[in-house]
């Protein structure tokens, strides 16, 4: 494991128990107060974060690439929950996290010298599962988007269109650009972690 590893891992987990603990604690501000006192319940949720990083996060950088997998198929979709919900449902930049999960499988492959078949299978099975989980992000992406009954007046503005699209015409953008996330995401997985393994063994 290199200082690069530790940097961006490291970042990237500290982020995920900060915001992770603050959403907890703005979602249980909201239903028990009403959503009164919201800044106290986020304030209290982001220093349980910091308190989580002090605990937990040298422990989980010196086991980086030893994590078992159900944690990091979690960090993974919690991690994809958070682009969703920043981005308000577009799916698009989602295709990042599977950026992140093809580079660490790429260095966790090198690092631990893993070789064929075990190698090929989890460069299969990564890809697999980050583009399982794209379909399920679309899906909820085209549920919530297809019930909005102004989501053509919404398309028109955000394109700056100069017609409303047909409601046939959405469902089938949907469909084809739904599609194509999902297929994008499998091979920008599998791209950037034979990449990442090649730069690593050369």
């Amino acid at each position: 494991m290199n200082k690069s590893d530790k940097l961006i891992f490291g970042l990237f987990l500290s982020v995920v128990f900060l915001v992770l603990f603050s959403l907890l604690a703005g979602t249980i501000g909201f239903y028990v107060n009403k959503g009164n006192n919201m800044p106290y319940f986020v304030a209290s949720g982001f220093l349980t974060g910091v308190l989580a990083d002090i605990l937990f996060l040298r422990k989980l950088i010196n086991k980086l690439f030893d994590l078992p997998v159900w944690l990091l198929a979690g960090l993974y979709i919690l991690g994809n929950v958070f682009i969703y919900g920043m981005f308000m449902g577009f799916p698009l930049f989602n295709l990042l996290m599977g950026i992140v999960a093809g580079y660490y499988y790429g260095r966790m492959i090198s690092v631990k010298n893993i070789v064929s078949p075990q190698r090929d299978k989890l460069i299969r099975n990564v890809s697999l599962f980050t583009m399982l989980i794209m379909v399920f992000i679309c899906i909820s992406s085209a549920f919530l988007g297809l019930r909005e009954k102004t989501i053509g007046e919404e398309l028109q503005g955000m394109f700056g269109l100069n017609f409303i699209p047909s409601r046939g015409l959405i469902v089938s953008g949907t469909v084809i650009g739904g599609s194509a996330l999902i297929i994008a995401q499998y091979f920008l997985t599998r791209i950037v972690l034979v990449k990442t393994l090649k730069a690593n063994t050369e």
